[in-house]
């Protein structure tokens, strides 16, 4: 029963409510696949170290900063800048780089500590121009696959 409303909604037919029960909808999402924290370059000193110490490639989309690690599995972080673009933009572009190097980059690249830092211009591109800058960046520092 609603505060407003003295009879409970209907459960069943047509004018059922359409959601999923609580318990339903709070259950996580399990897949095998995802960004593993060990994965990402998260912590600040790391960053700072990759930006003072490593190699750099610009591209039209992309800065791409990388520096060897000791690890011995690969990492990546992101740099996003505003650029008076709106959140739901940026998190598109998170979600794009983030996707490209899950699933292409991450397994084949040797123990590096990537930066990608987004350009102005990466706002408008396609995805499929974001992958083609991150995997020419690999092929360039990855000869063997």
């Amino acid at each position: 029963m609603g505060p407003g409303s003295p009879v409970p909604p209907p459960e069943e037919g047509a004018e059922a409510v359409d959601r999923l029960d609580s318990v339903e909808a709070r259950a996580g999402l399990t897949t095998e696949e995802g960004f593993a924290r060990s994965r990402r370059l998260a912590r600040a000193a790391d960053i700072r170290r990759c930006l003072a110490k490593g190699r750099r490639r610009r591209s039209a989309f992309l800065d791409l900063i990388w520096i060897d690690n000791a690890l011995g599995h690969p990492r990546m972080g992101l740099i996003v800048p505003r650029f008076q673009a709106t959140a739901v933009a940026r998190n598109r572009l998170r979600r794009r780089l983030k996707e490209v190097w899950r699933r292409e980059v991450q397994a084949v690249q040797p123990a590096v500590d990537l930066l990608v830092r987004a350009r102005r211009e990466a706002y408008g591109a396609s995805y499929d121009a974001l992958r083609a800058e991150i995997l020419g960046w690999r092929d360039a520092t990855c000869p063997v696959r």
